[in-house]
């Protein structure tokens, strides 16, 4: 079976960053399933599973626009470290979960922590990247009705919007 935009995909990736850099960390690529066209995936990448099937292994490129989208400044903000609860360690490069105005959870990054602020970060952390994504297809189906009841991936998202 041939992916289609209505399908299911399960696949095996490894994102590259430049040389060194991979994600997941580590080197080892990491499974996951989602149904085509919900958003949980970047677009181009997307694009470019149309028409594999099982096993079919390809590397692509995606710029910023066909990846996670370039990093947009209005994401990036100071805000007091008083905003943090008393005790809590805050340190460069740690990402932490809030709610947005739906009650969705939300991630940031810690940018830069200074005497009495912090600067945070709710860009996607690969946006602004160019990425190399090397994928093999693991499985092919038609989504179902259940798939799109209850958009969880295999990554334990739990169903929240959010793109990997």
């Amino acid at each position: 079976m041939k992916i289609s935009k209505t399908s299911f995909v399960t696949l095996e990736y490894l994102i590259r960053l430049g040389e060194k850099e991979t994600y997941p960390p580590g080197n080892q690529p990491e499974q996951v399933s989602f149904p085509m066209g919900q958003g949980i995936m970047p677009p181009g990448l997307e694009q470019a599973l149309l028409g594999l099937s099982v096993d079919d292994h390809q590397v692509v490129r995606l710029t910023p626009e066909q990846g996670y989208g370039v990093l947009d400044p209005e994401l990036v903000m100071e805000v007091p470290r008083d905003d943090f609860p008393l005790g809590t360690e805050v340190r460069q490069g740690m990402v932490f979960e809030t709610v947005n105005d739906e009650g969705h959870p939300v991630f940031f990054l810690v940018r830069k922590v200074d005497a009495g602020t912090v600067t945070i970060d709710f860009n996607h952390p690969l946006a602004g990247h160019e990425l190399e994504v090397d994928f093999t297809i693991r499985g092919v189906r038609e989504t179902t009705p259940e798939d799109l009841a209850s958009p969880a991936c295999s990554c334990g998202c739990q169903g929240e919007p959010h793109q990997h």
